[in-house]
């Protein structure tokens, strides 16, 4: 059970890192994809997949919780 959790776990994030890797190569990583603003040093040591800033993600978050309830 456990190895299968891993699995899941990597399949679903190869894909970020290979994303992440493209806007590294485009010159895009570091910025937000919705605003263009930078993401942010301290946001992306502890996620370097982030694709967006911190108060995007928030807002995103929000609107999901939203939408769920």
């Amino acid at each position: 059970m456990l190895f299968l959790r891993i699995v899941e776990r990597e399949s679903k994030l190869l894909p970020k890192i290979d994303k992440a890797i493209m806007r590294i190569k485009s010159g895009d990583y570091g910025f937000c994809v919705e605003t263009g603003e930078p993401i942010g040093i301290e946001r992306l040591i502890s996620r370097p997949t982030a694709e967006f800033c911190a108060e995007v993600k928030t807002v995103n978050e929000e609107k999901e919780k939203h939408f769920i309830d």
